[in-house]
């Protein structure tokens, strides 16, 4: 990927605000952030408060931005329990 590339697409998360779209979705969501990653802690607090129902905030100790790098067993352990209770229902 060329440098214009990664500029645009990092000024784009920067500037634009998403949630007018995050507020539209309906089905329920896992929010998954390392502890030692960019997500500030705020943010993953914004994300369940605008949707308390339908969203789950997880924080994986030990993990970067790059989770699936960091803690696989625990990343996908966590995927894993959040689809099992989708199938059980509220």
């Amino acid at each position: 990927m060329d440098r214009d590339t990664m500029v645009s697409a990092v000024t784009e998360l920067a500037t634009h605000s998403y949630w007018p779209e995050w507020d539209r979705i309906r089905c329920p969501a896992l929010v998954i952030r390392g502890a030692n990653g960019t997500m500030p802690e705020s943010e993953a607090t914004q994300m369940k408060d605008r949707r308390p129902t339908t969203t789950t905030v997880h924080v994986i100790p030990d993990a970067s931005h790059d989770v699936h790098l960091d803690q696989l067993a625990e990343l996908y352990a966590t995927v894993s329990a959040f689809l099992t209770g989708i199938g059980q229902g509220p």
